[in-house]
Order: structure tokens, then C-alpha cells, then sequence
């Protein structure tokens, strides 16, 4: 596999990225980072979803793409050792936001003194907030698109622990869709010696976390991809006392949204179902939701053919991934085609147990490698979406 070593520019860019990572939400110098790293093309800049950035860079008539870089990192300690390793105590990237930043703005640098080589207009879409499922709704809500109109698709790219260069891109259903309670049960506490005097929440509320088990092998169809986990329980502080309260909470993903029906009517039956039977009151809250990740055949198919012809590779198509992004929000809101592709990142010489995966605070990708990949990857896909004028008529920008 060959393609082109990213500027040193770009390179001084990422390093610096990584340097100074930032949590969700928080993204403000990453944010003045991007946009003075674009000031030197003509991408109309504007802030967006609070420390999120749209840049807007037009060259004539044809399609309007969007294409999605996050830019938030982790709370985590980095242990990597990198020369240019965080220097914000507990905070790091160590899921690649800084490489798909980068990416993001060697590619729109790149598409600006290279006019010739595409039409229509590109939306840099720099998004905060994606670990807490929030930076895509917020940028939607605050005009995301408003002044370019509604896009032809939704682009973006992800790295991956899998080796420098391989491409991994499938049509249809690519990431799960996940949704999470907070199960509170409340009963009436007493002394332990006394436990006929108590209601316990602690006993409805492990029967609850049991029967949730049998979900989805006994409910969902075995070919169809469906999880429901409790991550989290905590009831009592001493020995001797009856806890009046219990509280967990319960996740659930599946690629298709009947199966992610079935999960949540059955997690709803089963919760209220027990309280009844124990008397107990329970309590149910949503506390995050992100559609499944879909990748619409004919852009995938697109996407993958330029990926193709840059790195002279045919991309690997993988089984769907159990993991969220909400990429997803995008498609959803606006009702357009949308694809996202991994690339891996990490060195080829690594054996494969010593390479860290995403979120773990040895994660390192190849310090030039990773972002030259998708700087690649980017500059392909987008240049080959907007040549294809005759695909989209309703955009005349």
C-alpha cells in the first residue's frame, strides 16, 4: 500500500493537537486551533454547537458534502510515552479525534489550492462533544447547513487499532444504536436483624438486573445482533442496614430499529413487572440515545472505489461493530445518505497484543503514518464526490 506522507505542516498540526487535548464540551482551544489553521483558505469559518466550527469552502456548481471531524478526547492519563504526549493531567485522545481533525484540515487546505481537481462545496463539519453523544444535535440546532442548504451526503472517517492502512467499509448497517437507563428502586430501609419490617429495593432490584438477562436470549431472534448489559449497581453503605434504595444502570444496542424496539418494551415490561411484584416503586430515565450508524450502498460503494484507487488496496468489509457514534444524527435530521469508513493506525511491525486499542491510555498511533492515511482517505473520497456534478442537480452553489 503507498500514498502520499502528509505535509509537515499538517503533521506540526496534529502533534499539537495532541499535546493539548480537551473533554467535551471544552474544546476551546482546539476550536481557535482549527479555525486559525484554516484562515488561510477561503472556507467561510463560523463557530457552531457551542465549540464546534462549520467551514464552508465553495468552488462553483455541484453537490454540497459535508464531511465530519470530532475533536473531543477522553479523561484518561495518557501512558504512551510520545514526545509530544498530553500535557493536560487526565485528559487525552485516545480515540483518534486528533487525527481525524488534522485530516479534516490537510484536506480543506488541500482542496483550496487544488480548485481544478473539484466542484461544488465542501462543509468542514468539526464537531465537540461526540463521547457524550451530544455535539452532533448541538450543531444541527444551531444551523448546521443553513446557509449552504440541505447536503447530498455525510461523509467521515475513524481510525481503528487495526494495522497503518487497512480500510474497513461495508454498506448498510455499520455501528450499533445504543440507549441507556438510570433504574432507580425505592422501597423501605430497616435494620437487617429485622428484614420482615423492610420492603427491600436491594431484592426487586437484583431480580430486575436477573430477568434482564434472559432478554435476548429468549426474546430476540439469535441472527439478529442485539445487546442489553448493566454496567453499573449500587445499594447500601453498611452491613447492618436494609437499603431503602437501589440504583443501576442498563444499556441496550442493535443495528435495527425493530430489534431496538423489542429491547426497550421488554427492559419496560420486565422493571415494572418486578416492582409490582415486590411493591417496591421503580424509576426509569433515559440518559443517553444514539441511533445505528447506516451507510447508504451507493455512497459507500463510491467511497470505497476512490479509497481503492488511492491506496491501490480493496477495502476490507468488516461485520457491523457493536460500538456508537452519533455520526448517526446527521442522516437522521436531515434525511440524507450518509457513509463513515475506519482506517487503522497503529504500526504493522507491532504483534498484535502489544498494539493498545481506542480508549485505553496507551493508544499511539503511527506518529506520521495515521494522519497521512487519512489525510489520503479524506482527499480521495471528497474529490471524487464532488466531480460527480450530473448526481446532483438541486445545488447550484
Amino acid at each position: 500500500m503507498t500514498y502520499p506522507q502528509a505535509p509537515a505542516d499538517v503533521l506540526k498540526f496534529y502533534r499539537d493537537l495532541h499535546a493539548h487535548p480537551e473533554l467535551s464540551g471544552n474544546e476551546h482551544r482546539t476550536q481557535a486551533a482549527v479555525h486559525s489553521a484554516l484562515a488561510t483558505t477561503a472556507s467561510q469559518i463560523r463557530s457552531c454547537g457551542g465549540t464546534g466550527l462549520e467551514a464552508v469552502l465553495r468552488n462553483g456548481p455541484g453537490p454540497v458534502v459535508g464531511f465530519r471531524a470530532d475533536m473531543d478526547a477522553l479523561p484518561l492519563q495518557e501512558n504512551t510515552g510520545l514526545p509530544y504526549a498530553s500535557t493536560n493531567d487526565g485528559v487525552m485522545h485516545a480515540c483518534g479525534h486528533d487525527v481525524h481533525t488534522a485530516s479534516l484540515v490537510g484536506a480543506m487546505r488541500w482542496l483550496d489550492s487544488h480548485r481544478e481537481a473539484w466542484s461544488g462545496t465542501l462543509v468542514g463539519i468539526f464537531q465537540p462533544a461526540e463521547e457524550t453523544g451530544a455535539g452532533a444535535l448541538a450543531m444541527l440546532d444551531d444551523g448546521l447547513f443553513d446557509t449552504t442548504g440541505r447536503p447530498d451526503v455525510i461523509l467521515g472517517q475513524h481510525v481503528t487499532s487495526a494495522p497503518l492502512g487497512k480500510l474497513l467499509i461495508k454498506p448498510g448497517w455499520f455501528l450499533a444504536g445504543q440507549r441507556a437507563w438510570r433504574v432507580s428502586v425505592t422501597g423501605t430501609g430497616g435494620h437487617a436483624s429485622r428484614p420482615h419490617l423492610a420492603n427491600e429495593a436491594l431484592l426487586t432490584a437484583v431480580a430486575m438486573v436477573n430477568r434482564l438477562q434472559t432478554v435476548t436470549s429468549r426474546e430476540i431472534d439469535p441472527f439478529r445482533m442485539a445487546v442489553l448489559t448493566v454496567a453499573t449497581f449500587h445499594a447500601g453503605t453498611k452491613e447492618n442496614v436494609i437499603p431503602a434504595e437501589a440504583v443501576f444502570t442498563v444499556s441496550a444496542r442493535a443495528y435495527e430499529p425493530e430489534v431496538a424496539a423489542k429491547l426497550e418494551a421488554a427492559l419496560l415490561r420486565i422493571l415494572h413487572g418486578e416492582a409490582a411484584a415486590g411493591g417496591v416503586e421503580v424509576d426509569i430515565r433515559e440518559i443517553s440515545h444514539l441511533p445505528a450508524v447506516y451507510n447508504d450502498p451507493a455512497e459507500n460503494a463510491r467511497a470505497a472505489t476512490a479509497l481503492h484507487e488511492v491506496f491501490g488496496e480493496q477495502p476490507e468489509t468488516p461485520d457491523p461493530l457493536p460500538a456508537s457514534d452519533d455520526f448517526s444524527r446527521y442522516a437522521e435530521r436531515l434525511k440524507v445518505p450518509s457513509v463513515i469508513w475506519n482506517f487503522g493506525v497503529h504500526d504493522p511491525a507491532l504483534p498484535q497484543n502489544a498494539v493498545a486499542r481506542n480508549h485505553d491510555a496507551r493508544f499511539a498511533p503511527h506518529p506520521t503514518g495515521a494522519v497521512s492515511v487519512g489525510l489520503a482517505g479524506a482527499i480521495a473520497v471528497l474529490t471524487a464526490r464532488l466531480q460527480d456534478r450530473d448526481l446532483d442537480t438541486e445545488n447550484p452553489n
